[in-house]
């Protein structure tokens, strides 16, 4: 990527603590747009807490979160600013029951964004569609099976517009053949240029999809690299039994 651009998300010393443990140890990372990075790591490594920091869903003990827009590389003081250009999508999925898949989409961009109603719902068909759940706008989520809810999860996110979207862990609570529907969904969406932090255990996407895999032990970040750099040549030994661990399962 071309360093002269503005980074999309900037990460400068970012430190997290919970109590007395420091679960992020001065995380120094720059993502611009385009790029599609996957973050992975053993259990308890902090990958969704530095996903949570960089959405403002965890306040930082150090450094500095920064989002800009591709517009006009403004940088965000408050978690509210920096979420109107952040897409996220959880692991549970974080729909509201009690509101239609329709409105369910709708919602944030009419209050946050102020956008009207007749055009929120224009922006919400037509992504609910992309993401081939059209035909379940008027299901609540818990009439929805799981890959249809992550789905219906990644239109809400891309109906904020944003720059970048987060995903923690999006296939973990799927059952097998559900995995599959919304992996594809992500990859039209990295074809399509979208920049994507993805935290997952699904190698196959990451080598399908990704710019760059960042390993993440022990708070810190031990490899930054192109996936097949990660994949053949990674000379870290945690990478490795990372890896050993992982693919031996798939």
């Amino acid at each position: 990527m071309n360093s002269t651009q503005n980074p999309v998300v900037e990460l400068v010393a970012l430190t997290k603590k919970f109590g007395a443990h420091t679960v992020l140890h001065d995380i120094n990372l720059k993502v611009y747009a385009g790029q599609k990075v996957v973050i992975c790591g053993p259990s308890g490594s902090g990958k969704s807490t530095l996903i949570r920091c960089i959405n403002g869903l965890e306040d930082i003990d150090g450094g500095e979160v920064i989002v800009r827009s591709h517009q006009s590389g403004e940088r965000y003081a408050k978690a509210s600013d920096v979420r109107r250009h952040v897409g996220m999508v959880f692991q549970s999925f974080n729909l509201f029951p009690n509101y239609s898949v329709l409105k369910n989409c709708m919602l944030a961009p009419v209050k946050v964004r102020g956008m009207s109603a007749a055009e929120a719902e224009k922006t919400a068909v037509a992504l609910l569609n992309k993401v081939r759940v059209g035909n379940q706008a008027d299901k609540f989520p818990p009439q929805l099976s799981g890959g249809q809810q992550q789905r219906v999860a990644i239109a809400r996110a891309l109906c904020m517009n944003p720059s970048v979207m987060l995903f923690d862990e999006p296939t973990s609570a799927l059952d097998p053949e559900m995995v599959k529907e919304v992996l594809d969904t992500m990859v039209t969406l990295a074809a399509e240029g979208m920049t994507m932090l993805c935290v997952t255990h699904e190698m196959s996407f990451a080598r399908r999809v990704a710019d760059r895999i960042i390993f993440i032990d022990g708070g810190r970040i031990v490899v930054d690299a192109p996936p097949d750099e990660f994949f053949a040549d990674s000379a870290h030994p945690r990478v490795r039994e990372f890896l050993g661990q992982v693919l031996s399962t798939v």
